[in-house]
C-alpha cells in the first residue's frame, strides 16, 4: 500500500550540520536537561560535553573526559537524579560519574562487574535501579549507588536488557536470537518471543543475534531488532525488526529495512511525533536512519548515514543525533599521509530534525 505524500513528508528528516567528535564512539546518551551530551569511546574513556542552547543549529562544548575504564565503552546511560552518568566497558567494568562536577574520576567503580563484555545498562522507570547484561549470561541488579542487588543467571551471550514502561518485568535479548521477558516481583522467567530468523550458525561461527529492544510506550508492543543473516565472515543479511504482542508473544509484524548489504539494526528510539527512529549499520559505508509506524509495511522515510551506531532525541524534543562513522573510514592500518602517521577513524555525530 502506498504511503499518503503528506504523511512521507512529515517524516521525511531534515540534516543540519553534523558535529565532528575527535574519535570513534561506539555508545551514548544526553542527561534528562539536555545540557550535556556523553560519549563512550574505544579508549576505555567517556567523552563529556556541554550542548550549547538556544542556537539555531546543536553545538557542542567540550569539557574534561570522564575516565577510569579500559577498554571499549560500549554503553552509558544518564541517571534520572540529573547529577550521575554510568557506564560499562568490554572488559566487564561498571562504573558512575558525577558528570556536573569538575573531577574525572567515578565516584564509585564495580571492577570486574561481569565476567567481560558488558553490553547493555537499563535503568528502571522509578529511577532507583540498574540493570547490567553480558556476555557471561548474567542478568545483574545494582543500586544507583554501585551495590549489588540481585542476579539471574540466564544462559547465552546476552545483549540488550530494557524495563517494561511500568516497571513490573524486564526484557532481556541474546547474540544467539532469543528473547524473554521476567517479572521482577518475584523474578521469574514469564514468556519468550521467537526471534530465531535474526540468527544463523555458519561455517561453525554464531552470526546476527538480538541487536536491540524497544517497548511501545504504551507497553503493548516490543520491538527486536537484528539481521536475517545469510553467512558469516563479513556478515551479510538484512536489517529486520519483529514486532510482538506482549500479553501473548505473537508476531505483529515483520519488516525489512535494506538489502543483504545493510545487515544491521543496531537502535531503536521512540520520536514523540509518533514514530520509531532506526538506525542500521552493514558493508564499510554502508547505514541508513528510517522513520517508521509498527503499522506500516514500509519505513515512512530514509536518509543514507555511514555505518550508524545509535541514535539519540535531544530531551527538548526539538533535534536528535545518530553516531555514525566517518565516510572513507579505515580499517586495515595503513598509512595515510607521506609522513607515515595513520589517523584513526571518527563519529561523525549527524544532528537531524522532523519538518513537524
Amino acid at each position: 500500500m502506498m504511503l499518503d505524500p503528506a504523511l512521507k513528508t512529515r517524516f521525511t528528516p531534515k540534516a543540519l550540520k553534523p558535529i565532528d567528535l575527535p574519535q570513534q564512539f561506539v555508545s551514548g546518551c544526553f542527561s534528562p536537561c539536555g545540557a550535556f551530551f556523553f560519549a563512550g569511546s574505544m579508549e576505555g574513556q567517556l567523552g563529556r560535553w556541554c550542548v550549547v542552547p538556544d542556537t539555531a543549529e546543536p553545538e557542542l562544548i567540550a569539557l574534561s573526559t570522564l575516565t577510569g575504564l579500559t577498554a571499549w565503552v560500549s554503553v552509558c546511560v544518564a541517571l534520572p537524579d540529573g547529577k550521575h552518568v554510568v557506564a560499562a566497558d568490554s572488559w566487564g567494568n561498571l562504573a558512575a560519574w558525577s558528570y556536573c562536577a569538575d573531577s574525572t574520576e567515578p565516584v564509585w567503580k564495580m571492577a570486574n562487574a561481569h565476567d567481560g563484555w558488558i553490553r547493555s545498562i537499563a535503568v528502571s522507570p522509578d529511577g532507583q535501579t540498574l540493570v547490567t547484561c553480558g556476555r557471561d549470561g548474567r542478568i545483574v541488579f545494582w543500586s544507583t549507588g554501585g551495590q549489588k542487588k540481585s542476579e539471574v543467571v540466564a544462559s547465552g551471550d546476552l545483549s540488550i536488557v530494557r524495563f517494561a514502561p511500568d516497571g513490573k518485568s524486564l526484557f532481556v535479548g541474546s547474540l544467539e536470537g532469543k528473547v524473554a521477558q521476567y517479572s521482577l516481583e518475584p523474578i521469574a522467567k514469564l514468556r519468550e518471543f521467537d526471534a530465531s530468523p535474526l540468527f544463523k550458525v555458519n561455517r561453525l561461527q554464531d552470526v546476527g543475534g538480538v541487536r536491540t529492544l524497544a517497548i511501545s510506550p504504551d507497553g503493548f508492543t516490543l520491538l527486536v531488532g537484528g539481521t536475517q543473516p545469510v553467512n558469516g565472515g563479513n556478515v551479510q543479511g538484512k536489517p529486520t525488526l519483529l514486532a510482538f504482542n506482549i500479553a501473548d508473544g505473537t508476531l505483529k509484524n515483520k519488516i525489512e529495512l535494506g538489502t543483504d548489504g545493510d545487515v544491521y539494526v543496531t537502535d531503536l528510539e521512540w520520536h514523540h511525533d509518533g514514530c520509531w527512529l532506526i538506525t542500521t549499520s552493514g558493508n564499510p559505508g554502508q547505514g541508513k536512519l528510517l522513520t517508521w509506524r509498527v503499522e506500516d509495511e514500509q519505513p515512512l522515510a530514509e536518509v543514507k548515514l555511514s555505518n550508524c551506531h545509535f541514535v539519540r532525541q535531544h530531551p527538548s524534543g526539538r533535534w536528535f543525533a545518530a553516531l555514525t562513522t566517518n565516510a572513507n573510514s579505515n580499517g586495515n592500518g595503513k598509512v595515510l599521509d607521506k609522513s607515515g602517521e595513520y589517523f584513526g577513524n571518527r563519529s561523525p555525530l549527524q544532528v537531524l530534525v522532523l519538518p513537524s
